[in-house]
């Protein structure tokens, strides 16, 4: 087995461009997967964020999680796979899409490696998928799932696709779980949780009454690597940098773009309608601006906390707010008053 040899999926996306650098930073031969050919933008520009030569890239391969043939060809030779593709929705429409990608893609990886003799995968879950107690209660890697209300379809299919990778370890397989928060940082400023910048920018005036842990990319990457480099195998390890509520968050990103910040609280009855207007677009399949599992899911307050803080003592979390400040400053969104004073 090729020492350092690298399997990747979804490194075309937020998390998965960055680990896929860092991989490459650190002289590993990488091999990713992408459903289409180039060109990949996101993965570029983050390609230049880390000042990589030119010649630093990955062996782009062609394939589908679901394509278990193209899989069982990829992996062949390799030391680790790092495990970054899934699909992030609360949409109530994604709700096949989700299974399919989040937990059949995961059995997939898993066989692959299985048939194939890889003996270590390092796969990217999430906080949504441990579910356990809301409202003020501490979640720890060692919380039971309680498949309550505020558990959305994508923690769901988060939680599903870990219990596929405990079935690889069973079967032999050293496998590490990252459960990041609520990951911000460098992306394209348009998907995903980097929608928070546009929307703050935009001055929306509602924010939500709940809150939830926060991480920087770049922490969750250096994370992954550490993982795997380390053998912190057969556990979860949760990375989460801090816990904030949402009027928090929005209130620091307001005033680093200078910006108004939100000050209407989505509560009481304003809250119930929103949520049952959403509700009655999903049912007539209207578009609505904010799905009912996020309304439901960002009125509740979870806050969390590794347990496993002894096996990354060296490891310090960049603050959210420094966190912030350089992805707005690359995408253009700072305000040039702040960064005079960061300077």
């Amino acid at each position: 087995m090729d020492r350092h040899a690298i399997f990747i999926t979804g490194a075309t996306g937020f998390l998965g461009a960055h680990v896929c650098c860092l991989l490459l930073k650190q002289g590993c031969r990488v091999t990713a997967l992408s459903r289409h050919e180039g060109p990949f933008t996101l993965f570029d520009s983050i390609h230049s964020f880390y000042q990589l030569p030119a010649a630093y890239q990955p062996n782009w391969v062609v394939g589908d999680l679901l394509d278990m043939e193209s899989l069982l060809d990829h992996v062949i030779g390799v030391e680790c796979v790092f495990h970054c593709a899934g699909k992030i929705s609360f949409a109530k429409k994604d709700v096949f899409n989700l299974i399919r990608i989040n937990v059949l893609g995961s059995r997939n990886i898993v066989n692959a490696c299985l048939f194939n003799g890889v003996k270590k995968i390092v796969h990217v879950s999430s906080i949504a998928s441990l579910g356990g107690v809301h409202n003020g209660g501490v979640i720890t890697e060692d919380s039971d799932w309680d498949d309550g209300k505020f558990n959305s379809n994508y923690a769901k299919s988060k939680y599903l696709s870990e219990q596929e990778m405990w079935r690889g370890k069973v079967e032999g397989l050293d496998v590490g779980i990252v459960n990041p928060g609520i990951i911000l940082g460098l992306g394209d400023g348009k998907t995903g949780s980097n929608q928070l910048y546009t929307i703050i920018h935009k001055q929306f005036p509602f924010y939500a009454m709940g809150g939830s842990g926060f991480v920087g990319v770049e922490d969750v990457a250096k994370h992954m690597l550490l993982v795997y480099e380390k053998g912190l195998w057969g556990k979860r390890h949760i990375c989460v940098s801090e816990n904030l509520s949402y009027k928090q968050l929005f209130e620091q990103l307001a005033e680093t773009m200078g910006k108004k910040p939100p000050h209407i609280a989505l509560k009481g009855p304003l809250l119930s309608v929103l949520f049952r207007l959403s509700q009655l677009c999903e049912l007539l399949h209207i578009p609505f601006p904010i799905p009912s599992e996020n309304i439901l899911g960002s009125s509740a307050t979870a806050v969390y906390k590794t347990i496993n803080e002894n096996s990354l003592h060296e490891f310090h979390y960049t603050p959210i707010r420094s966190v912030n400040y350089y992805a707005l400053l690359a995408l253009g969104l700072l305000n040039k008053e702040t960064s005079m004073q960061h300077n």
